[in-house]
């Protein structure tokens, strides 16, 4: 009976420490967070529209944010406008709206190629004349992008052949 209690009270033990050092590895394992005022004016400016919510977010974001932040100088004009609207349209998200962005970005993910090309052409046939009633693009972005098909995208980024002997 003393052997039964001095082995479950040795477990108990066991799971304990093996929690306490799981929270431990979660704790060194977390990104650090990167304070606002650590960024450059640069960044910030870039940033500048989720500056109020910086604090809060997890460290692997902010540090996502950073590098698109320091890209942004080298970016083409239409890759820059893009960004800006598109952090301006994050920032004025409710949490409830960015987590249904989140799940519906992760859903498309996770189709097909093909699929994907189907849905994207479908939303370019119905929000189409969106961009008619937009402003003219600005000089230099007046490259049009368009969204290959699975086979030219195959095509495009396929490896290149192995060198000859």
């Amino acid at each position: 009976m003393a052997r039964q209690a001095a082995r479950l009270i040795a477990a108990i033990l066991l799971a304990a420490a093996a929690g306490f050092a799981a929270a431990a590895d979660q704790d060194r394992l977390k990104t650090p967070q990167i304070p606002w005022t650590k960024l450059s004016t640069e960044e910030r400016r870039v940033l500048q529209p989720v500056a109020r919510e910086w604090p809060t977010m997890p460290g692997y974001q902010q540090q996502r944010l950073q590098g698109a932040a320091r890209k942004y100088p080298s970016m083409q004009p239409i890759q820059k406008e893009r960004f800006d609207t598109r952090i301006r349209d994050w920032a004025s998200m409710t949490p409830d709206q960015r987590k249904a962005a989140r799940e519906t970005f992760q859903g498309l993910r996770k189709l097909p190629p093909e699929k994907q090309h189907e849905l994207r052409e479908r939303w370019l046939e119905r929000h189409g004349g969106e961009r008619q009633n937009a402003p003219p693009p600005s000089p230099g972005s007046e490259r049009r992008y368009t969204t290959p098909t699975p086979a030219e995208a195959q095509r495009a980024y396929s490896p290149p052949p192995p060198p000859a002997r």
